[in-house]
């Protein structure tokens, strides 16, 4: 009888202890997920005539991934297991720069293209990304080359490389967010202005 309470007394703390370990194992943090932000948006004007193609955007591999990448330092970078992009960034970044321009240009003319487009265009932009990053509570760094094309994608008539800095405000994903956003408003600006001059 005493063996028999001395095994009922040793199992129920190791019961216990499984219980615990399981139940913590079990509260593991869920993942949240980004999406960049266009300008906000206007109806274009019907009237315009002038067709500008943007190409995809080209990203570096470090950057071509579901996790947001923050900067540790000047030669290192983290990785967040849960804070992700909620579509691959590539195409996240394209799809607002087209809304960006189409807005600034007052167009709804801007599109997206790829080798063939299939229809006329007047000219290309080719937008990219050197680094696209930053640090909780720091700035979000966005550096870019980017070039205007004629039509057949032959001459040149353009090349720049732009580099932004925004301050995030706060060491949160969505701080970090939002400054990326404003980073690709402000790219997004200067093509603007630079097309416009061309048109």
């Amino acid at each position: 009888m005493r063996k028999k309470r001395s095994l009922i007394s040793a199992t129920v703390p190791l019961l216990v202890l499984v219980a615990c370990i399981s139940a913590c194992a079990g509260k593991t943090p869920s993942s949240r997920f980004y999406v960049l932000s266009p300008l906000p948006q206007s109806k274009p004007s019907a009237s315009e005539e002038t067709t500008i193609g943007v190409f995809p955007v080209a990203i570096p591999d470090y950057l071509d991934r579901p996790h947001i990448v923050i900067r540790a330092g000047e030669n290192e970078i983290k990785i967040d297991e849960f804070s992700r992009w909620a579509e691959p960034l590539k195409e996240n970044l394209y799809t607002v720069l087209v809304e960006n321009l189409s807005t600034l240009l007052d167009s709804e003319r801007i599109i997206k293209v790829s080798r063939n487009p299939g229809i006329p265009v007047t000219f290309n932009i080719r937008v990219e990304v050197v680094q696209f990053d930053g640090t909780l509570g720091g700035d979000a760094i966005l550096s870019v080359k980017w070039r205007i094309i004629d039509a057949e994608g032959k001459k040149l008539l353009l090349t720049k490389s732009s580099y932004f800095r925004e301050p995030t405000g706060e060491a949160t994903f969505d701080a970090l967010v939002a400054a990326q956003s404003r980073s690709v408003a402000a790219l997004s600006r200067e093509i603007a202005e630079a097309v416009s001059t061309r048109k």
